[in-house]
């Protein structure tokens, strides 16, 4: 247990060193995308066949051979500086994704040793990860589109590669053996929260009402909508796959693969319906929007069908009452929230804050 723990933290650590910290060499200057890297973890929460098509694929074990006996002799006739290939930008440049950015374009739970990931053919996905969230940057959150030309930018023959004896690079195969279309895709709403990697649920909940999402809240509620988008809550679930958020969930006694934004004792406070199967989710709910309206306010999904039908008379299932109780419940003393530094949860001052009357 000491050894995993230990090496689980090493991992964490990986996000925040520069690549010289981490022994990188061969890379000359160090490149400027246009976005941070989020890692393959944080892709398969909404692209889960694409996911499950990239693990089945070598790209996924591009980094591991890089330690081979093999592997230090290629990299001795390509005359790398560093210890080995596994840190020689020569040798990462194709086995691995982001070898040569700064830390600060690296996000909690990226890690170089996954190997080819997603973002090595489509791009950082920082900028699309915040747009899906409901939250668009400057740079809105379109992903580059790879085609089979760019594979041959690492699929090229290499005199080093030679005594591996393998046959030149079929093109054609390579690219149907990892073709993920969209279109094969299934939206987070559709999937059951064991599928998105949340972790030791007991049991799942069984909303009086299907969730809808925050998104549908604003055609009738845009003031409250307002309030809420500007207040913590809303930031709530991003805040799990920060640098902070990752080393408290570390803290805990469970160490959960994905880190807190798989826990499901984390994303009972940072998150709205993660517990309910995906027949209580519509289309267009994201667990990832946080703490929306409906996790004070209660799955509005008989709320907003009888709106739309012209049955006010009908619609006070979303009457649920929020107070103190309701407030309390998430914003409690934890061990592992110490190191925020923060005072004591002071409702009143809290309330004004969020206070959105209809």
């Amino acid at each position: 247990m000491l050894v995993g723990l230990t090496g689980a933290e090493g991992q964490y650590r990986e996000d925040a060193m520069e690549p010289e910290e981490i022994g990188i060499r061969d890379i000359g200057e160090l490149s400027v995308p246009p976005a941070a890297y989020v890692g393959n973890d944080v892709c398969r929460l909404c692209h889960v066949r694409a996911y499950a098509t990239w693990l089945g694929t070598k790209h996924a074990r591009a980094f591991v051979p890089l330690r081979s006996m093999m592997a230090m002799q290629m990299g001795r006739q390509e005359g790398v500086t560093a210890c080995c290939p596994a840190k020689s930008g020569k040798c990462l440049s194709c086995h691995a994704t982001a070898p040569d950015v700064s830390a600060a374009f690296r996000g909690p739970g990226f890690r170089m040793g996954e190997g080819v990931t997603c973002e090595k053919c489509h791009g950082p996905g920082a900028d699309h990860v915040a747009t899906m969230e409901g939250e668009p940057t400057e740079r809105a959150g379109a992903m580059r589109v790879p085609t089979r030309d760019a594979c041959r930018q690492c699929h090229a023959p290499k005199a080093s590669h030679a005594p591996l004896g393998k046959p030149p690079f079929d093109l054609e195969r390579g690219w149907k053996a990892i073709l993920h279309p969209r279109a094969a895709e299934r939206p987070e709403d559709e999937i059951e929260p064991a599928e998105l990697g949340i972790w030791q649920l007991e049991q799942a909940s069984v909303p009086a009402a299907a969730y809808v999402g925050s998104a549908a809240c604003v055609d009738c509620h845009s003031r409250a909508y307002q309030v809420w988008a500007a207040s913590g809550h809303a930031q709530a679930s991003r805040a799990l796959r920060s640098e902070m958020g990752v080393m408290m969930g570390m803290k805990t006694d469970m160490n959960v693969i994905g880190g807190p934004s798989q826990d499901p004792r984390c994303l009972s406070c940072h998150a709205t319906g993660h517990d309910v199967a995906a027949a209580y989710r519509q289309p267009g709910f994201r667990i990832r929007q946080g703490v929306g309206c409906e996790k004070c306010h209660g799955p509005a999904g008989a709320h907003v069908e009888a709106m739309r039908a012209g049955k006010a008379a009908d619609a006070a299932s979303l009457q649920r009452p929020a107070g103190a109780e309701t407030c309390q419940s998430c914003h409690r003393f934890k061990k592992s929230h110490e190191a925020l530094g923060r005072p004591a949860f002071d409702y009143a001052a809290a309330w004004a804050r969020i206070a959105h009357g209809r």
